[in-house]
């Protein structure tokens, strides 16, 4: 990741004065600097409330960041700020914040990133516009792109809201469809209690949508609760404003009053404007029930007037069929028409049914109080056609029996989650954290022990000790390191590697150890182990096992492209087959077997380096000869198997078996002369590096 980009996700505990005077200390800042140091001010500002200074400090960050070309960076800042104007309800700017975002010519892992979250807040921004169509558009192509990616919290999110705005749509089969899958993909992820929230807030909305409004009570009393555990002010206002509507529709006001007050609390503290529009559209509500009409139009008022600042079409809807009851009531039908007209428009562009009823219902009124009985039979006939689109039977079942299944696999997790939360609860966070780390390492370990395992399994019936597969693994990991790979993944290399033959298990014991010269069909069953051991290792989700499929397919494969079993060639050849091979060679050939003679370290190495080009990669040798070169000094496991090299020499006149024909070919240097010039092509036997 770009070092600015590590900046930019760091967490800081810095005081907001004591940033401020290190900015203006610092005349000399480069821009990434400045763009850095704004960045990190602006969030402070902003987390100690005072927001548009903040706002203005991280427009100032992006302006230096795209200066500099650090667009990546300068695009993550352009992120936040869109996503601070949308929680604020500043639709248009947030909308504008995103249209600055410039991309790099050459599309990264890290843009590829940014993009996905830069789609999820547009297709936000479009759906508070009321262009649900346009919203649904993106969300289909996210769905697209993440299906074939690893981002299971990102699919998740995807599948959520499509949830939510199906059900907008009155296509409630596919909402819970949507939603189950959702809830399928936060099983298990670090994200779950947040995404959790997200798919219970919208299954209540189908089940209030539905008329089933005591069973939306109860899922927003759950989402309310998961509110309250993840501590998040935004969340909490929008539960209890979800909880004080659906309590509003079951006919149970005065424990309405109750959440929908908290939800303007919470709005009302922290600038949340369309949780504020959506509490004052049901306070309006409430009081209209209550006779309190005046009271009641304010609120429709207040509520209308947001919308059109922050530009939320489904709050100008509610508002305007608001104001139009009351209107009525109040006798001024021609302003109740008006006000009704606007809204049916609104609601037909969005394309909302649920919408366009409210407003069809109370213009059938208005036209039969004002005479014009012609008028309010059409709207009555179109309010008729929506409600039997939405409502028919079969739509009712299907939605039963998904919402059924839904519920059978919450419930199941449900029963563990409150175990889980249990154990959390009586043991202090540190010591939870702990249990993890523990548990995480003993499935690491365990998984390890399998590999080793299968690994001996492997090389039994020639290698007993199972020692070979330790030092390919060893060697294997060190060169890894050598190349600059991290720790984790070296070891993760250093164990995959110790089944790079894991496929000799279907290999006879005939072919497997004979000493003389294999026939060319006992070559090529040899030769069929690669396969076998990459199908054995093959569909599982572990990096560790898709690593060991990879070089157990690979590491008989040459640089100049004569290997097996593909034939592939230079950089074709994947780089962890390329590193084993090198590994796997180089202890075959210092390692003594009851045919064949060791090869003293020097020998092997320079064997190594002959072949560099032709069997093997000539930069991975270059940097592998170094450390090949000290494993005996480094390594316990090559140590031993000096000692036992310089305790058993080679006896006088006893010839080396060569190690790509296995026969006591004359030989004056460390690589077969013999060989060169006319055994290339023969048939290898018994023991050959290249099984």
């Amino acid at each position: 990741m770009n070092p600015l980009l590590r900046d930019l996700d760091s967490r800081f505990t810095l005081e907001d004065d004591s940033l401020l005077s290190q900015v203006a200390d610092a005349p000399a800042l480069t821009p990434q600097d400045w763009g850095v140091k704004l960045y990190l001010l602006g969030q402070l500002q902003i987390s100690g409330l005072d927001s548009e200074t903040g706002i203005r400090s991280l427009q100032k960050s992006i302006e230096y960041l795209t200066a500099c070309q650090a667009l990546d960076c300068a695009a993550r800042v352009a992120l936040l700020l869109g996503r601070i104007f949308l929680e604020s309800g500043r639709i248009d700017d947030a909308e504008q914040a995103l249209e600055i975002i410039v991309g790099p010519e050459s599309i990264t892992a890290t843009w590829k990133e940014l993009k996905t979250q830069i789609d999820f807040l547009m297709a936000r921004i479009k759906y508070e516009r009321g262009k649900i169509a346009e919203s649904l558009k993106i969300y289909h192509g996210l769905l697209l792109s993440l299906r074939s990616s690893s981002e299971a919290p990102d699919l998740a999110r995807c599948f959520v809201n499509m949830g939510g705005l199906y059900a907008d749509l009155g296509k409630f089969e596919d909402s819970v469809g949507y939603l189950l899958e959702a809830y399928k993909k936060i099983q298990g992820l670090p994200e779950r209690l947040a995404l959790e929230f997200a798919v219970l807030v919208n299954l209540a909305r189908v089940k209030s949508l539905s008329g089933e409004h005591e069973s939306a009570i109860d899922i927003a009393h759950q989402a309310r609760e998961s509110a309250e555990h993840l501590d998040d002010p935004h969340k909490l206002a929008f539960a209890n404003m979800n909880l004080g509507e659906f309590l509003l529709s079951a006919g149970r006001p005065a424990e309405a009053v109750t959440h929908l007050t908290r939800a303007f609390t919470l709005s009302d503290e922290h600038d949340f404007r369309m949780i504020k529009i959506s509490v004052l559209g049901s306070l309006c509500t409430l009081h209209e029930e209550l006779g309190q009409y005046d009271l009641a139009a304010a609120e429709a008022q207040q509520a209308l007037t947001l919308a059109l600042e922050v530009g939320s079409a489904e709050g100008e809807i509610e508002a305007r069929i608001a104001l139009g009851r009351l209107a009525m009531q109040g006798g001024d039908l021609a302003l109740a028409e008006q006000q009704l007209v606007q809204a049916l428009e609104l609601a037909r562009s969005r394309e909302t049914p649920k919408e366009q009823v409210l407003a069809h219902e109370q213009l059938v009124q208005v036209y039969r109080r004002s005479g014009q009985l012609e008028l309010a039979l059409d709207h009555a006939e179109v309010l008729r056609t929506i409600e039997r689109s939405i409502f028919d039977t079969d739509r009712d079942r299907q939605i039963r029996n998904l919402t059924v299944l839904f519920e059978v696999e919450r419930a199941q997790q449900e029963a563990q989650l409150y175990r889980l939360r249990s154990e959390v609860e009586q043991e202090a966070r540190e010591a939870a954290e702990q249990q993890v780390l523990e548990r995480t390492a003993e499935l690491a370990r365990a998984q390890h022990e399998v590999v080793a395992r299968l690994a001996i399994a492997a090389e039994y019936r020639d290698d007993t000790t199972g020692e070979h597969t330790r030092r390919v693994g060893q060697a294997a990991a060190r060169i890894a390191r050598a190349l600059g790979w991290s720790e984790t993944q070296a070891s993760v290399l250093g164990v995959a590697a110790r089944l790079h033959d894991v496929g000799k298990i279907a290999i006879p014991d005939a072919i497997l150890l004979k000493r003389g010269h294999l026939t060319a069909d006992e070559f090529r069953q040899m030769q069929s182990h690669t396969v076998i051991g990459s199908r054995i290792l093959s569909g599982s989700r572990s990096a560790l096992l898709t690593m060991a499929e990879e070089i157990a397919r690979s590491h008989h494969e040459r640089w100049d492209g004569s290997g097996y079993p593909y034939g592939l060639a230079g950089d074709a050849i994947p780089l962890t087959g390329r590193i084993v091979a090198i590994a796997d060679v180089f202890d075959a050939l210092i390692q003594a077997r009851p045919y064949k003679a060791a090869w003293t370290i020097s020998e092997a190495l320079r064997e190594i380096q002959a072949q560099a080009g032709r069997h093997f990669d000539p930069e991975l040798v270059a940097v592998a000869a170094d450390v090949l070169a000290n494993l005996h000094r480094e390594d316990s496991l090559f140590l031993k198997l000096y000692d036992e090299q310089q305790s058993e020499p080679l006896a006088e006149g006893k010839r080396r078996t060569c190690w790509q024909c296995s026969s006591n070919c004359s030989w004056n240097a460390p690589v077969n002369s013999n060989w060169r010039a006319g055994r290339r092509n023969a048939v290898p036997s018994a023991w050959s590096v290249w099984r």
